[in-house]
């Protein structure tokens, strides 16, 4: 089961996976940063990734892992935010500017949010973190 994720190589932006195509999609290089809610009510995981860090190159494989589990997974969004080095070595506006909104200064940063309505409840990871500690926080938000 292999997945083409967003990583070395690809253009910096806000990518998300879309469980309809079954594939990562660029969901903007220009305008707005993301915003948790904007796909919908549900658990978030969003990966900030560095392309010039190599803890990011580690974090990938968990990523990677966390995702193959619950990437289809009805009430969960995957997004990934790409750049070369944080908001200051960007070429996706959109990208660079999440970086800004979520105040990412650490490599790698995942963020694991609920969204239900207006109320959002989040959980931020800075460092590699294994997959059975993020996939912590999705049961977490799941139960409550």
């Amino acid at each position: 089961m292999g997945y083409s994720m967003p990583g070395p190589g690809s253009p910096h932006g806000i990518y998300r996976y879309n469980k309809e195509s079954k594939r990562w999609e660029i969901l903007r290089r220009e305008g707005e940063p993301f915003r948790l809610g904007e796909l919908g009510d549900g658990i978030y995981v969003v990966y900030f990734d560095n392309l010039y860090c190599p803890a990011c190159r580690v974090q990938d494989h968990h990523f990677y892992k966390l995702f193959v589990r619950y990437g289809n997974a009805a009430d969960i969004h995957f997004v990934v935010v790409v750049c070369n080095w944080f908001a200051g070595n960007c070429d996706s506006k959109a990208a660079s500017g999440s970086f800004e909104e979520f105040e990412v200064s650490s490599s790698p940063t995942i963020i694991v949010a609920k969204v239900n309505g207006k109320e959002v409840k989040e959980e931020r990871l800075e460092g590699v973190r294994t997959d059975s500690v993020i996939e912590y926080y999705i049961k977490n938000f799941r139960s409550t």
